[in-house]
């Protein structure tokens, strides 16, 4: 069955993993940068301010890699390999 585009579910999954954990990286990469910035910052209304603008640019970055993901790229996710040990216990 085809949806997004034309793409096959799998790759409609697969673009959609990516996006989730990109966005992921990019909300732990500017809640840290506000972490630091709210101590670094002298008085609330100025972190505040800043924090806005932080958040702004955050939200348009996530915005425009999915735009860029959407536009001009096929997406596979490959799962990691996994090993199966199998312990017996001898008699």
């Amino acid at each position: 069955m085809e949806g997004f585009y034309g793409m096959v579910n799998g790759e409609l999954r697969s673009r959609e993993k990516l996006k989730k954990y990109v966005q992921g990286e990019i909300t732990r990469l500017f809640s840290a940068v506000l972490d630091y910035a709210e101590v670094a910052v002298d008085g609330k209304e100025r972190y505040t301010t800043l924090r806005s603008k932080v958040l702004k640019v955050s939200n348009d970055a996530i915005r425009e890699i999915n735009r860029e993901l959407d536009n001009r790229y096929t997406i596979t996710y490959i799962p990691p390999a996994e090993e199966l040990i199998v312990i017996t216990q001898k008699k």
